[in-house]
């Protein structure tokens, strides 16, 4: 395999790696850092009573699948829980049909994973106790084939398209390095 650089740098402050993981989704299955590993793809955190940050955040993830889509790219998302006490597979099932999302490649995972995301993602879970609200990260992550924290975006940010972008370009750095 040629090592030449890619024309898309990777621009990520963590530089990390996931931890391992085995955690449950929406359907009551076991999905692992094994099952996404050889692929891009793209993670956040969201709570589905979040009173805040995550209904944007989940739209535009939602609007990032409809981009890859319409791109023809098979991306995994998966989108972890901060409130694994609450947001059992029912309630997170519910919660992704809110946003249409496709659950054949968006998996909602449910574990304490707060360690797991201070240790993969450099990011800090806390609780708000007066806002009744719990306090994370509002990135959305592009992690390469390796399982490292490629790139970052502002979860945020209602322009999605360099999600897809960036990936379809990483892609086709890939396939000319092979």
């Amino acid at each position: 395999m040629n090592q030449e650089q890619p024309t898309i740098a990777p621009i990520c402050q963590t530089r990390s790696y996931i931890n391992d993981f085995s955690f449950t989704n929406q359907d009551e299955e076991t999905v692992t850092n094994g099952d996404l590993a050889g692929d891009y793809w793209v993670a956040n955190m969201v709570f589905t009573r979040c009173p805040t940050v995550c209904n944007l955040m989940t739209s535009n993830m939602a609007s990032s699948q409809a981009d890859l889509q319409n791109k023809g790219l098979e991306i995994p998302i998966v989108s972890f829980t901060v409130d694994q006490t609450f947001d059992d597979p029912e309630q997170l099932r519910s919660y992704g049909e809110n946003y249409n999302a496709d659950f054949k490649s968006w998996h909602f995972l449910q574990e304490d994973i707060e360690a797991f995301t201070q240790e993969s993602f450099a990011a800090v879970i806390e609780e708000d106790p007066e806002a009744n609200d719990t306090i994370h990260s509002t990135q959305h992550y592009l992690i390469d084939p390796n399982g490292k924290v490629f790139r970052q975006y502002n979860g945020m940010d209602t322009d999605t398209a360099s999600i897809a972008e960036d990936i379809e370009a990483v892609q086709e750095d890939d396939s000319q390095n092979i």
